[in-house]
């Protein structure tokens, strides 16, 4: 999703705004980034300014301000021409921040006047999809890659909710993240190493590119096993280290090779995304799960004196990832799924939301170390799709997650209960049915919370 910002940039005064914000961007220095957007959004006058803004709003995953920028500039256009700009940017922000049942409206506008623009296409499924309308969207990629099939790369990315839903975990999991995946600026472009896509390999080493966000590799380290089985060395080349350092120091106390530097890599060794190993190696989905692979340290310093039925909570994850704005649930929902009976702990190093019935353990938490072990004294851990309900997987704690319609890949499986095929028996996932709504799934997790504390207390 872009901006159309080409002859804006040259002639508009806020165009100086793009080098400053993408090298501070390239920095990590989101926040500084945001600020800055703020200052001019509010000195923004003409269209021009709205485009170069949005773009940096959506160059910085700031989406709230790219959704802001896209409706001032429809509300402001003059021209033909930039009434369709203006449009694209608009329907293109409506389904980033979740809002497709709008976005259909502007995205039909303009197939009126270009029928034949695939891309457009594409963004109507997206908007179908997000509406919980799944066999409409893929019934309208299937039409497009019969009328396209020059497009099928690009296309079949619309299918691979179909793959997993119909147990093709390898299959689904490669068409789903090849998609998003160029090449590797490190291993592809600079050391220009072989890429391992299945082959069995026995003594070579794979460099695994760390990728995503921490769940992601929380969800994926396991399969290394699998690699070690085949007779090679899989060693971790992980991107989270500037930002969280403790993700590296806990998969090395669990054994698994990490490095956090690229100049030891051996160019004549083999590399992978972490995310595509068990597409690559071929995995189905009763092979997804063979037991917890994260323990806790169980540090005294993070021993919580309570007989309280315990649950451990987080509504939402990291704000600059782009599915975010789909997964975040109002923190007064979630309390108020949660029995009255009940201890409520939330669960994040970061700033918690506040409410009165929540314990926050921000200050408590140092590293993952001391996020394990207060995962492990919870009864039960509540949360949207978030980095903290993989911990919990991993550790085999009992876990409810709520996921919207937008759901990550891996809750798309053959399953049509609430179970999933990545992690054991006590975990389970409710979904969301209708765009924004969260009553459904949370009155499903109040249901399953009550029963779970019943039994608890009457084993007692």
């Amino acid at each position: 999703m872009n901006f159309d910002h080409n002859t804006s940039l040259q002639k508009e005064r806020f165009g100086f705004l793009k080098p400053l914000i993408l090298d501070l961007n390239r920095r990590g220095k989101k926040e500084l980034c945001h600020e800055i957007l703020d200052l001019y959004f509010a000195q923004a006058q003409t269209v021009h300014d709205y485009d170069v803004l949005g773009f940096l709003s959506l160059k910085t995953d700031y989406r709230v301000l790219y959704l802001k920028c896209s409706e001032r500039g429809m509300n402001m256009v003059e021209t033909a021409d930039q009434l369709i700009r203006a449009r694209i940017n608009y329907y293109k922000a409506l389904n980033t921040m979740n809002y497709p049942d709008q976005a259909l409206f502007y995205i039909d506008q303009h197939l009126k006047l270009d029928p034949k623009n695939v891309e457009v296409w594409l963004e109507k499924a997206a908007a179908l999809s997000l509406l919980n309308q799944k066999q409409a969207s893929e019934d309208l990629v299937d039409r497009l890659l019969k009328k396209y099939p020059e497009r099928k790369e690009k296309l079949n990315y619309g299918f691979s909710g179909r793959l997993l839903r119909q147990g093709k975990l390898a299959e689904g999991v490669l068409t789903f993240l090849n998609e998003f995946k160029p090449a590797s600026n490190l291993f592809d472009v600079q050391l220009k190493m072989e890429k391992w896509t299945g082959q069995i390999s026995p003594g070579k080493i794979i460099y695994v590119e760390g990728e995503g966000g921490i769940g992601d590799e929380i969800i994926n380290i396991r399969f290394f096993k699998n690699l070690a089985a085949m007779g090679m060395t899989p060693i971790l080349y992980s991107t989270w280290v500037s930002y969280r350092k403790d993700t590296v120091d806990l998969f090395r106390r669990h054994g698994y090779q990490v490095i956090e530097e690229h100049y030891s890599i051996d160019p004549n060794e083999l590399w992978t995304p972490l995310m595509t190993v068990p597409g690559y190696l071929n995995l189905e989905e009763k092979d997804l799960w063979t037991g917890p692979y994260l323990s806790p340290l169980n540090n005294p310093k993070n021993f919580l004196e309570s007989d309280k039925f315990k649950i451990g909570i987080k509504c939402s994850g990291n704000p600059y990832f782009g599915q975010d704005e789909y997964r975040k649930i109002p923190i007064e929902l979630m309390v108020d799924a949660i029995p009255e009976n009940c201890e409520i702990y939330y669960i994040d190093k970061n700033e918690a939301p506040q409410h009165p019935r929540i314990n926050i353990l921000a200050d408590k938490i140092s590293n993952w170390e001391d996020t394990l072990d207060f995962i492990n004294q919870m009864d039960c851990i509540v949360s949207s799709c978030t980095s903290l309900v993989h911990a919990a997987g991993a550790m085999g704690k009992t876990t409810l997650v709520a996921v919207p319609i937008a759901e990550y890949y891996i809750w798309s499986s053959s399953r049509r209960d609430n179970s999933t095929p990545w992690y054991g028996d006590n975990f389970f996932v409710y979904r969301q049915t209708q765009v924004r709504d969260w009553h459904e799934p949370l009155s499903q997790i109040n249901q399953h919370l009550i029963k779970l504390h019943n039994d608890k207390f009457k084993t007692m």
